[in-house]
């Protein structure tokens, strides 16, 4: 079986698209973003494209598995300009190229890194930013759930809706109501 260039997938066989299961799960994840049934979050899309990347990758390779030395986290310098930029940039679409830079790392070393170093995905950890902004937001009453969405970084008042619900467990509505503000 001939070798791969590293960055080079045009050569992987097609068949390798129905083997592998956890190849199959992204590319039906990346359907439903494409075609707009799934989550529209320029920062998900891009994750599921890098994991794409990898998992072709690692597919195509024919090489016998080897053990590999397990690499560091991100230092906390690193991290901490990451969540600083995070932060600044919550309201807007935060790429994982962006964060990548901020770290000084290439985009895989990067996910990997940060995964280990926040417990979370970079992706995951921008969606509990998000929500912990709009909680803020939410608690001091004075802007609509449209505006609150648009406020911590979300598309919509519906896609908060939905990561709300999954990760809090409430919509922005019932935890409003739970505390008692009121919107004027």
């Amino acid at each position: 079986m001939p070798e791969y260039e590293a960055n080079d997938i045009s050569n992987v066989p097609p068949s390798l698209y129905f083997e592998d299961s956890a190849l199959k799960a992204t590319l039906q994840k990346l359907q439903s973003v494409l075609d707009g049934s799934g989550l529209d979050d320029h920062a998900y899309a891009e994750t599921l494209g890098l994991l794409l990347l990898w998992e072709l990758r690692h597919v195509a390779d024919v090489k016998p598995s080897q053990p590999k030395s397990a690499r560091g986290g991100l230092t906390a310098a690193q991290l901490r300009r990451v969540k600083e930029f995070i932060d600044a940039e919550i309201s807007t679409d935060v790429a994982i190229s962006d964060l990548a830079v901020v770290a000084g790392l290439s985009q895989f070393h990067f996910i990997r890194a940060f995964k280990e170093s926040a417990g979370l995905s970079p992706y995951q950890y921008i969606l509990s930013e998000r929500v912990r902004r709009a909680k803020e937001l939410l608690s001091k009453g004075d802007l609509s759930i449209t505006d609150v969405a648009l406020a911590a970084g979300f598309h919509n008042a519906y896609q908060m809706n939905r990561v709300f619900r999954k990760l809090v467990g409430l919509t922005p509505t019932a935890l409003r109501r739970q505390t008692g503000v009121q919107f004027p």
